[in-house]
């Protein structure tokens, strides 16, 4: 059952094969040479003797070669202890590595549908704290689990050979701990999984707060955020403790077991020492293999624990290694550079769909054509599914087969990395990373040399009107950015995410409401830059503001998924209907705005 659980690390373990052996070898040779120890110690005594001085020259001579070759032993035994610690400890750091950034490449491969349904914290807790759990499995609790393996059967063939009476006497308590571990291990494996889960539960809770912080303050919150982590860091200590009273009664418990042992040991052998059936130094070796055995059997009881809270772990960790992406490996392509040619003709036919978990369909019947290198404007009201088209357009999820069309091809055929790699996209809420403003900008850009580079980044700001604002930071296109580019305004990392997508001179330029956060001065700049950046360009620019789509050779008006209207601006504004309404409110609110 537990080789089921960890079998996804078998190719990690069989990587690493030549340290584990060479680990489990020592680890072997520590345990001949801890029993031989032992032995040597007992017969030295029976040697030495009750009466000091019946001792004779040969004793004495006999005596110190005991103690020397006892010494040498204990070298051997600190000597091969190391190396088993060295090889099977420092092989789980390396599988961990391993494993870690192979689950870490496996969540970058996943869709954006898997991240719709999965909290960021709760990640982060699989990939942190669960991780830690699986590296002890793999490193202290097999070494561990192979010493009691090596260890108990050599000290139970030594036993046996001074006395068959004591060994069976000492062992019938021992083997009480075999039932005790078949109690305690699924309870432990239960708590140990809900302290994980509540520990992802907090994990998000404080990555929410952190990241929404402004948000809390603004609304004056942080009352009930507090209130909610001490709600939920209340239920992970509780989970806590009633793990932590199972491994309280467990580990009392065992230890029990063994002072029964350890006096059942004491009572049968002075029994045997009395009627000469047994000498003193025979019981210290007992003694002395018997406490060697205690240890394994403890830690045995640690292994276990381990083993449930690593299993616990590895069940987590493997729901997301389960989770497929809706793009197929083999069609996402080998990089951004795959070689792909894109002349820009989009067709979209009778396109209907729904996000995951969605009660209705985003688009419904969509039909739109795009011909290469022209500008195509859409706008309609907030819900309506323009986002939802760019985030098809740009594969974030998959659209129904043979419903979008990328130069004739369905897009479903396209290699994904290639594709992608000739798109630009500008998000409604742009992200940038904690760096500089220029690795910002050329965040999607391969190869380039540092003084290429800092042009091409200059360039693309220029375009998005962003270059002066960058003359007046100190750092200018070196300033670092805060987390998410907190250092910028809105509108500022609006025109960084716009420069960053027009740095890589994308064969496709989509804009969802790239221009919303800017002042209209800025956007007429803007949008006077982009006329000569959109000319044999294809592209999409999604908008609520009827100044920005008007920039657009065709322009496109939806409503509940669907298009209604569909012609040039003036075609639109000439035939009175929604965009033309839709027009007309604007420009009514830029009058009041202006009058006031």
């Amino acid at each position: 059952m537990i080789q089921h659980r960890f079998r996804r690390l078998y190719p990690y373990l069989w990587r690493h094969r030549r340290a584990l052996v060479l680990g489990i070898l020592s680890l072997l040779g520590t345990a001949y040479l801890e029993i031989r120890v032992a032995v040597l110690i007992g017969n030295g005594i029976d040697l030495l003797g009750l009466e000091l001085g019946a001792l004779t020259e040969l004793k004495r001579s006999l005596l110190s070669w005991f103690l020397v070759l006892t010494l040498g032993l204990g070298v051997g035994v600190a000597v091969t202890r190391f190396w088993m610690r060295w090889l099977i400890i420092g092989a789980s750091r390396h599988i961990e590595y391993e494993f870690r950034n192979d689950f870490f490449h496996h969540l970058l491969g996943l869709s954006a549908g898997f991240y719709d349904r999965h909290r960021t914290g709760d990640i982060m807790s699989r990939a942190t704290s669960d991780m830690e759990a699986i590296r002890i499995v793999i490193g202290p609790a097999i070494m561990y689990l192979a010493n009691t393996a090596a260890v108990l059967p050599l000290a139970a063939y030594q036993m046996l050979r001074i006395s068959p009476l004591l060994t069976l006497v000492i062992w019938l308590p021992l083997l009480t701990i075999a039932p005790l571990f078949y109690f305690f291990k699924t309870h432990i494996h239960r708590r140990f999984r809900l302290v994980q889960e509540l520990m992802g539960e907090l994990t998000t809770n404080v990555q929410e707060t952190l990241a929404g912080i402004r948000v809390v303050k603004i609304y004056a919150r942080e009352g009930d955020r507090a209130a909610g982590f001490d709600r939920v860091s209340d239920q992970y200590v509780a989970a806590n403790i009633r793990l932590a009273r199972l491994q309280a009664i467990f580990i009392p418990l065992l230890m029990l077991v063994v002072g029964l042992a350890v006096l059942m040991l004491i009572w049968v052998g002075s029994w045997l020492i009395i009627h000469g059936r047994l000498r003193i130094g025979e019981l210290t070796s007992f003694f002395l293999l018997l406490n060697w055995s205690v240890w394994p059997l403890i830690a045995l009881g640690w292994v276990l624990t381990q083993i449930e809270r690593g299993s616990a772990s590895m069940a987590r960790v493997e729901e997301i290694l389960k989770q497929q992406p809706e793009i197929p490996p083999a069609v996402q392509g080998e990089g951004v550079q795959a070689g792909v040619e894109v002349a820009g003709r989009i067709e979209v036919r009778d396109l209907w769909f729904s996000y995951p978990r969605a009660s209705e369909p985003a688009l419904r019947g969509l039909t739109l054509t795009i011909p290469a290198g022209s500008t195509m404007g859409l706008t309609g009201p907030v819900g309506c599914g323009k986002s939802t088209l760019a985030r098809l357009l740009a594969r974030r999820y998959n659209p129904p087969a043979g419903a979008i069309l990328i130069d004739g091809r369905d897009i479903l055929e396209w290699p994904v990395a290639g594709l992608r790699g000739r798109i630009g996209i500008v998000d409604q809420e742009p992200f940038l990373f904690s760096d500089s403003i220029a690795a910002n900008i050329l965040f999607g850009i391969d190869g380039e040399g540092a003084s290429g580079a800092v042009e091409r980044a200059r360039q693309a700001a220029q375009a998005a009107q962003l270059h002066e604002d960058v003359q007046n930071f100190a750092g200018q296109y070196e300033t670092l950015l805060g987390e998410r580019g907190i250092n910028l305004s809105g509108g500022q990392r609006q025109r960084a995410a716009l420069a960053r997508a027009l740095a890589r001179d994308p064969a496709l330029l989509i804009l969802d409401d790239a221009l919303a956060a800017v002042d209209t001065h800025t956007e007429e700049a803007i949008l006077s830059a982009l006329r000569e950046l959109l000319v044999d360009r294809t592209s999409l620019i999604i908008s609520h503001r009827i100044s920005t789509v008007s920039l657009a050779d065709r322009v496109a008006y939806m409503e509940e998924g669907r298009i209604v209207e569909q012609g040039t601006h003036q075609e639109l504004l000439a035939r009175r209907g929604r965009y033309y309404e839709l027009a007309q409110r604007q420009r009514l609110a830029e009058e009041i705005e202006q009058a006031e």
